[in-house]
């Protein structure tokens, strides 16, 4: 399965559910490519830099592979992708 460019970027900002969260595509990272997910109802947790200290508050972002393990269609654990395009 392929994706171009405009369709990884045309998912940003869309809503989906990932594991039976609802969640908002922060951002796209096409070296995977991966979602960068934002929980709706996710709390603000302790961040850490690149070092790995403690850094600040932010919202839980969760990295999520937009395939599945074969890379032959969308991730199974991605609901509402398919309205999302």
């Amino acid at each position: 399965m392929s994706i171009d460019a405009a369709t990884l970027a045309g998912l940003i900002g869309r809503e989906l559910r990932y594991c039976g969260r609802r969640c908002r595509v922060l951002e796209v990272l096409p070296e995977g490519p991966l979602l960068v997910l934002v929980p709706l109802d996710a709390a603000r947790v302790i961040l850490t830099d690149q070092y790995g200290e403690a850094s600040h508050r932010g919202p839980e972002l969760l990295e999520v592979p937009l395939l599945n393990p074969r890379r032959d269609a969308p991730n199974p654990l991605l609901e509402g992708l398919d309205a999302a395009r």
